[in-house]
């Protein structure tokens, strides 16, 4: 027999006590202990506030088991947002017993994938669909990277990405399988950094020329952000802008299989490509300069951590587990939940976007040709 939770979409106090009955147990060693705080719903989610004096510790602890609890508890009326950290608010006009709470962000309703043709959820805007709610501003969030394991459909998600930007800006892909982002770049006639053994006079495999042909396509781009920085500082006297009060179009650099990208290169000749590709993530934002990483694990040794740090849109489809998820989410504690949904599903964050200040789960659109 399937056992269905509702609620009235509006009814706050039907949701409060139901979350204070849940946490009831799990949380608190003494009954009493649950009438030292009270819960509230709130825009973006729920306040765990506390009345002091308390006889409870509140510390980040608490607070992951708080949110552990509520997250499965609260599927599929709301999908709670993993925040990076601790989350504590100040309530205003509130006596000073009550007067601060423990944010829990959270999303009304679970996570629905986008159906539909390119022209349909893609339109000319810095905003790219992912799913019903969310979206990524490759402009307020600049560069992306997706990790996920064979079949898990990073590629599927990458090409996705390449159509969505190819029509907003510039795009240049560089793919060592020669595989499907090869195709579709070779499909649209856009530019490609491909090995030689793709072609037909050619054998062999990947060799670290073709990785120095990657750092030559990347130091031009690298000259072309100087460029445009320097009309930006010529042709304008506002502190905060960007290369679009220049009309400029945005450049993407899609980089598919980072790792294998590497393979047989020298020490030398990988330095000189991780220098390059370092700058372009630091800098590269004011002049519209985003790239756009795909790989199986974001390890240090392909991927410099200034490198992983500075990248806004992060995503690790397929299967979720401590080792190859510490990598992108450092502070993630436990295990999030993922929706079941086929290939393309995982989790995400954006940093740079307070609406999507946390990891919260993630459906990859599905394109209808």
């Amino acid at each position: 027999m399937k056992i269905m939770f509702s609620i009235a979409k509006n009814d706050k106090q039907n949701i409060t006590d139901y979350i204070k009955s849940v946490i009831r147990y799990p949380l608190f060693s003494d009954n009493d202990q649950n009438n030292e705080y009270r819960i509230e719903k709130v825009d973006g989610g729920f306040l765990f506030v506390p009345i002091y004096p308390i006889t409870f510790l509140i510390d980040e602890s608490f607070y992951n088991r708080l949110f552990s609890i509520l997250n499965l508890a609260l599927t599929p009326m709301y999908t709670l947002i993993r925040p990076l950290t601790m989350q504590i608010v100040t309530l205003e006009g509130q006596e000073s017993s009550r007067s601060r709470g423990l944010f829990i962000p959270a999303r009304e309703g679970k996570p629905e994938r986008l159906v539909g043709t390119l022209n349909e959820l893609v339109k000319p805007t810095n905003q790219i669909p992912l799913m019903d709610l969310i979206s990524w501003n490759y402009v307020r969030s600049p560069h992306a990277i997706i990790t996920g394991v064979s079949g898990s459909g990073k590629s599927y998600f990458l090409k996705y990405l390449y159509q969505a930007c190819s029509s907003v800006g510039e795009v240049i892909a560089v793919d060592p399988k020669g595989s499907d982002l090869a195709r579709l770049a070779k499909r649209n006639g856009a530019k490609i950094i491909i090995p030689s053994f793709l072609d037909a006079d050619s054998s062999g495999g990947i060799s670290g020329r073709f990785l120095q042909n990657v750092i030559d396509t990347l130091k031009n781009v690298e000259l072309t952000m100087y460029d445009r920085q320097g009309q930006l500082y010529r042709s304008t006297d506002r502190v905060s802008t960007d290369y679009r009060e220049i009309n400029l179009k945005p450049i993407f650099v899609f980089i598919d299989e980072l790792a294998a990208l590497m393979t047989g290169a020298n020490k030398q000749v990988k330095t000189d490509f991780q220098e390059t590709l370092t700058r372009l993530i630091v800098l590269g934002r004011e002049a519209g300069i985003y790239l756009v990483l795909s790989m199986q694990s974001a390890r240090a040794e392909y991927l410099p951590t200034i490198v992983r740090d500075s990248i806004s849109f992060r995503v690790q489809l397929g299967r979720i587990n401590s080792e190859n998820s510490r990598f992108l989410f450092p502070e993630l504690n436990e295990m999030p939940m993922v929706p079941i949904g086929g290939k393309g599903s995982g989790i995400m964050s954006i940093a740079g976007d307070p609406r999507y200040a946390g990891i919260e789960p993630l459906l990859t659109p599905t394109i209808l040709d």
